[in-house]
């Protein structure tokens, strides 16, 4: 097994690189210390940073290249543990891997081969491909961590001292350090004149180019080393003759920069360096810094810097150069920002603004050249800094300079939109797809500057509006494209929508006219936007990720909530006084059809699959909510809750002819739903239109005679649709509720009403309520028969109660017509002639139904009687004995004592035979 070794230094070679590496750190942090104390003037605060610093940066240069080494040598030994284990389990000897890379590898005799049953025709294996008898399975190495960032820059660190000529990078920093010392001791001791020192570093520093370009085909890190010290050599020489002794006029300073920027970019770009370039550029970038006085003018400087950005760019064209093209994007816009804070006043509009632009548009280029220098056939990369963060930076500059020009900000958005839309479009054609990545960058900044007009221009309404469909767009590119990106950028652009929305509803968004306001369009927007971006995530089919499976029924769910905001929102505002029920209704009514017809048309099965449960939600609040009107049908519920029903049972109709449905279990209820609703609004609405023609007990009967009529209609089930395929629901589901409450109006109208048949005279069991009643109980009866056929018996103690209710009731009303008694509790309690009559009624029933049971061997009929009888005279002893009246107290026990004996003659005892069905 072979492996590329990693060095392992020697003890006293790691030691003396370590103090290399403190030399060269105490070297650069003593060049910044030189750097700063000339800075300050003072040659004291010279001495003390460089004590401070050099002495820390020799500590930090010695600690990193000792991290280094140590980092090698445990690598090292990680390999060598890998090989051993590799080697044991391919059955191969460990002492090669153990043995020390000095040493030559030991020789083993080889191994006798295995002995081999030769066939005809074929050949043993060779030896190497014979496995051992029982082998332990290893599992697969770990891919190893992602370095942390501390080990990156000792990565990076170590990277810069073994790169190049380290021994003669630390040596151009000690001979700067050197130059600086001698000038300094020279100053002291003043030997030389100033300018002859300063002249004497200025040739240093051109020897050092003049060298570095001599040794560049021999030694080529070693001379870019040299050139790039002389570079910074010039530089500094330059500032200190300007800045801090006065030898140097600022034109003069200022020229000789722009020649060693100059030269430096030329050195660059002809040996392929970039430390070169950078330093040169960067010198180029800070030469009008260092030899300002304050009073320049911005035109001369912005002129400077674009000679400059054209050598950028003409470094760009040749050279892929990412650090250069930061540096030059760093100090232009930098500088920029310093000139906008500082110096810069409204009389500066047009220049100011004019060089930004011109510098966007450079850089704009320097990314363009940046891509076309990646010689590749496909670009995958793209500079985020360049791409993103100009148009960031530059908006920004260019917004603080137009804030207070009206729509300045939205027209300068809609430029920068035009410009990167048209770039996408330009590059698509053009380029294809080898430059897509880019092309979709610029497309993605077209759209986001666009987002952007719209808010800077138009109202809360409008922004909210634009940005729904814009959302939507992209959400549908991104479906066309398989941009996962996209489509959730469109998802977040409506969401964003919503927010804009809501937040300026209050303060902003007042309807003016029906319908074409920017409330109702906005919402509107928002709701027709989540539609189609549901339909295009529905279409996506099996390219959908897989958090966005449940996607299209969300954005379904969102464009409901839309539309009904957008319906209720005006039609709250702009319906009539007396008809804004029916309005309202008719906004669910819309949203239910319009789901049903365009999910069909467009072959969306959630659209219309969900408009069916969606009805029967709003017909169930919508029935529940007219109640509190003070009939169901007031303020144009008369003709919005009959479409809403209808529309309702038309989805129904389009459910059942649908294969595959959702939640096919709901089918019955559904059904049982509309007969419920109609019950529910039909009551309440028939007892109020006969109370305004008649008083007494014919308002009340509506609430008994509608639930009976929809049983007789359950009952009969015709046969055409609905019932047609769907009678059990009907009979059971929607039946048994309304036989409730058919059963609870029978008690309440029995117990509480008095029967008044005004205008028509009073008859016993011929007046409106007991012929009601009669019918209520007949078609009771009908559907209970119809229905449960195997339960039917289970029903006749039902029955049987309410037809003693009922009876006993009608006896009662009819002593208070004809007679005058009380009808209250209290009163019939204390009414001897009540008590009477209740007795001996009770008893006749309880005869007949003896008697009765007694031929038709109904034993627990029997029963039955003889527990109403003995009902009867616990009442007799309890009750009637109480009464003051003589005589129908006298009544009471004669009858139904005389009834007790015609009991014991015809049936003493309860009969023998079986009961029948």
């Amino acid at each position: 097994m072979s492996l590329n070794p990693v060095p392992r230094w020697p003890l006293a070679s790691m030691v003396l690189m370590a103090l290399a590496g403190a030399l060269a750190g105490g070297a650069v942090m003593a060049f910044v210390a030189m750097l700063l104390g000339a800075l300050s003037g003072s040659w004291i605060a010279v001495g003390i940073l460089l004590a401070v610093l050099g002495t820390l940066g020799a500590l930090t240069g010695f600690a990193i290249v000792l991290l280094v080494l140590i980092r090698d040598r445990v690598t090292a030994s990680e390999q060598r543990i890998r090989a051993l284990l590799a080697s044991v389990e391919q059955g191969s000897p460990p002492a090669e891997s153990m043995a020390e890379d000095s040493a030559p590898p030991l020789s083993r005799p080889a191994p006798p081969p295995p002995a081999q049953v030769r066939t005809s025709g074929a050949t043993a294996d060779p030896p190497h491909r014979v496995a051992a008898p029982e082998q332990a399975i290893t599992p697969p190495p770990r891919a190893p961590a992602a370095p942390s960032p501390f080990f990156r820059f000792l990565r990076r660190a170590r990277a810069w001292l073994k790169g190049g000529n380290t021994i003669a990078r630390v040596g151009v920093l000690v001979l700067f350090i050197g130059a600086a010392l001698l000038a300094k001791y020279a100053a002291e001791s003043g030997l030389f004149p100033l300018e002859v020192r300063l002249a004497a570093v200025g040739l240093l520093g051109i020897g050092l180019l003049g060298l570095g370009w001599w040794l560049r085909e021999r030694h080529l890190g070693y001379a870019l080393s040299l050139q790039g010290g002389g570079v910074a050599i010039l530089y500094l020489t330059l500032y200190a003759a300007f800045r801090l002794f006065g030898l140097l006029p600022a034109g003069l300073a200022f020229m000789l920069m722009v020649v060693v920027a100059l030269a430096a970019a030329v050195l660059a770009v002809a040996q392929n360096a970039l430390v070169l370039a950078v330093i040169g550029f960067a010198g180029g970038f800070v030469a009008p810094l260092l030899t300002s006085s304050g009073g320049g003018s911005h035109i001369a400087l912005f002129s400077y810097y674009t000679v400059l950005n054209l050598g950028v760019f003409a470094v760009a064209w040749f050279r892929a150069w990412r650090p250069l093209n930061l540096v030059g994007f760093l100090f232009t816009f930098g500088v920029s920002a310093l000139w906008r804070g500082g110096g810069y006043s409204p009389a500066d509009l047009v220049s100011t603004d004019g060089f930004l632009i011109l510098f966007f548009l450079m850089y704009v280029a320097v990314a363009l050249l940046f891509a076309r220098r990646q010689n590749t056939r496909r670009m995958d990369y793209v500079s985020g800094t360049l791409v993103f963060g100009l148009p960031v930076v530059v908006f920004t500059l260019h917004g603080s300079l137009v804030a207070d020009i009206e729509y300045g900000l939205a027209w300068s958005a809609l430029a920068f939109a035009v410009f990167y839309l048209a770039l996408a479009l330009l590059l698509f054609r053009l380029k294809g797809q080898t430059w897509r990545l880019l092309a979709e960058a610029f497309a993605a900044l077209g759209v986001i500057f666009a987002s952007l007009t719209v808010p800077l221009a138009l109202s809360g309404g409008a922004t909210a509006a634009i940005w729904a469909v814009e959302g939507a767009g992209l959400l549908w590119l991104g479906a066309r494209q398989s941009r996962r990106l996209a489509r959730a950028f469109g998802v977040l652009l409506q969401v964003l929508a919503a927010g804009q929305l809501l937040h300026a509803m209050p303060d902003y968004l007042t309807p003016t006219i029906p319908v074409f306001n920017s409330l109702f369009m906005a919402a509107f927007g928002l709701a027709v936007a989540g539609y189609s971006s549901g339909l295009f995530l529905f279409r996506l089919g099996q390219a959908r990720a897989s958090y966005e499976r449940g996607a299209a029924q969300v954005m379904l769910a969102w464009a409901i909530f839309w539309a009904l905001f957008a319906g209720f929102a005006d039609t709250g505002e702009y319906a009539p006084a007396h008809g804004e029920a029916g309005w309202l209704l008719l906004v669910p009514t819309l949203i239910i059809m319009l789901l049903a017809v365009l999910g069909k048309r467009l072959r969306w099965n959630a659209s219309y699959l969900v408009a069916p449960l969606l009805g029967a939600v709003f017909v169930a609040i919508a029935s529940g909510s007219l109640l509190a009107f003070p009939h169901p049908l007031d303020r144009g519920a008369w003709w919005g809750w009959p479409v809403l029903w209808l529309t309702f049972h038309g989805t129904l109709w389009w459910r059942d002819r649908e294969d595959d449905v959702l939640l096919p279990g709901l089918t019955p209820w559904l059904h049982a739903l509309g007969m419920w609703a109609l019950a529910l609004v039909l009551m309440p609405e028939l007892a109020w239109r006969i109370d305004g023609a008649l008083d007494g007990v014919w308002p009340v009967l509506g609430w008994g005679l509608v639930p009976a009529a929809l049983l007789v209609l359950a009952a009969r089930a015709p046969e055409y649709w609905p019932w047609r395929g769907h009678a059990r629901a009907y009979r059971w589901q929607g039946g048994v509720p309304l036989g409730v409450v058919a059963a609870c109006w029978l008690v309440w109208v029995n117990l509480a009403s008095d029967g008044n048949a005004a205008p028509l005279p009073y008859w016993p069991l011929l007046n409106p309520l007991d012929i009601s009643v009669a019918l209520v109980m007949l078609c009771g009866i009908g559907w209970w028969w119809a229905t449960a056929e195997r339960y039917r018996l289970r029903g006749v103690p039902v029955l049987v109660a309410l037809t003693f209710l009922w009876l006993s009731a009608a006896l009662v009303r009819a002593l208070h017509h004809e007679l005058g008694t009380p009808l209250d509790a209290a009163g019939m309690v204390q009414s001897t002639t009540v008590q009477m009559a209740l007795s001996l009624f009770w008893a006749l029933l309880g005869l007949a139904a003896m008697i009765s049971a007694t031929r038709r061997g109904w034993r627990s009929v029997w029963i039955l009687g003889v527990a109403l009888l003995g009902v009867v005279v616990v009442k007799l002893f309890l009750i009637d004995m109480a009464g003051t009246e003589t005589l129908a107290r006298i009544v009471s026990f004669l009858g139904v004592g005389l009834i007790l004996l015609v009991v014991g003659y015809f049936s003493p005892l309860p009969p023998r035979a079986k009961e029948s069905a």
